[in-house]
């Protein structure tokens, strides 16, 4: 009967602590990921007008049509080289290619 009650309507004996426990730790959670941690000093920013990554250049000329299956009929995505260039890709590319032409770089 005291299983009962307890069950049913009766406080836990620990006195709430466990839930008093759980929603401090979701305010710390909330202050952590809301308040930030103030600007940044804008002197210590990259400027990225003067910055230069390192791109993958092509190595050689060649076009590759990528199609949706075996069969060729659709095609879903193009890659173009052009020597020293950055490739130029539109589309998906898939495990069912063509290259239309390859030539190495002079």
């Amino acid at each position: 009967m005291l299983l009962m009650q307890q069950l049913h309507g009766m406080p836990h004996p620990s006195g709430g602590a466990m839930r008093s426990f759980l929603i401090l730790g979701l305010v710390v959670l909330g202050f952590q990921f809301g308040c930030g941690a103030g600007e940044a000093d804008p002197g210590m920013q990259s400027d990225l007008t003067s910055r230069e990554d390192a791109l993958l250049r092509c190595t050689a000329n060649f076009h590759v049509t990528y199609y949706s299956d075996a069969t060729h009929n659709t095609e879903v995505g193009t890659e173009l080289c052009i020597c020293g260039n950055a490739p130029i890709r539109v589309g998906i590319r898939s495990a069912h290619a063509v290259q239309d032409y390859y030539e190495e770089c002079s």
